[in-house]
């Protein structure tokens, strides 16, 4: 009987072993997890502590004043003057006309163009003459071209695929020189195919900026470059 009672008692003394050694290993594995717990803890709040330290650092700044600049556009405007002299003044040219032209006869007929805007400008004139009846207004006689109606053209305008340019920049508040100031009929040369028919002298004005090549890329000419030699 005593020496059944032995290997049971050894047998339960085993199992307390085991299980004691059991017990011990899992505290352990406890102890170890707890320390990698307390580990990324500690880790976090140093994070945090330096988040927070670093979001109260700054460097020295300033910010200047905004500043607004404005642009304004400047105008291109002109008056076309055609006029004549009465007592020393400037009247404008009968819009009735003239009546009772005879072959001969020479009236003042001032034309120029004023720069009225704020910016130089470059200006070109179209006169176009014209005959009722379709009679024209240069006459050949004996191989000699004569003009029946005739406006002689002034200093300081050249003339260039239908328009009278003036060659220089006109600045604001100025003006051109006279493109014309009378208007010539001829003598004997006008025939009575003449007689009561009406002369028409159509004048057109425009202007451009001058600045910036404009004129060359609107008109498809610099008047600054005229005459063009041939």
């Amino acid at each position: 009987m005593a020496n059944l009672g032995k290997p049971k008692d050894a047998k339960l003394q085993g199992l307390s072993l085991q299980g004691g050694s059991l017990a011990a290993r899992k505290r352990r594995e406890g102890d170890t997890e707890m320390k990698k717990r307390n580990l990324v803890l500690g880790s976090i709040v140093v994070l945090a502590a330096l988040l927070i330290v670093g979001g109260t650092m700054a460097w020295f700044t300033a910010e200047a004043d905004p500043v607004t600049n404005t642009f304004t556009a400047g105008t291109v405007e002109i008056e076309l003057h055609d006029v004549q002299m009465v007592e020393g003044a400037e009247v404008d040219f009968p819009t009735e006309g003239i009546e009772n032209v005879n072959p001969g006869d020479e009236y003042e007929k001032i034309v120029y163009v004023e720069n009225t805007g704020s910016k130089a400008v470059y200006v070109r004139v179209k006169l176009s003459p014209e005959w009722s009846g379709d009679l024209p207004n240069v006459v050949t006689i004996a191989d000699e071209d004569y003009v029946m109606a005739d406006f002689p053209i002034l200093d300081g305008w050249e003339y260039y695929e239908g328009w009278y340019y003036y060659t220089s920049p006109v600045a604001a508040g100025e003006s051109t020189a006279h493109l014309i100031e009378e208007v010539i009929f001829a003598g004997a040369e006008m025939t009575n195919d003449y007689q009561g028919a009406t002369f028409t002298l159509k004048v057109e004005a425009e202007a451009i900026q001058a600045s910036n090549g404009a004129a060359l890329d609107q008109w498809g000419v610099d008047p600054s470059t005229l005459p063009i030699a041939p």
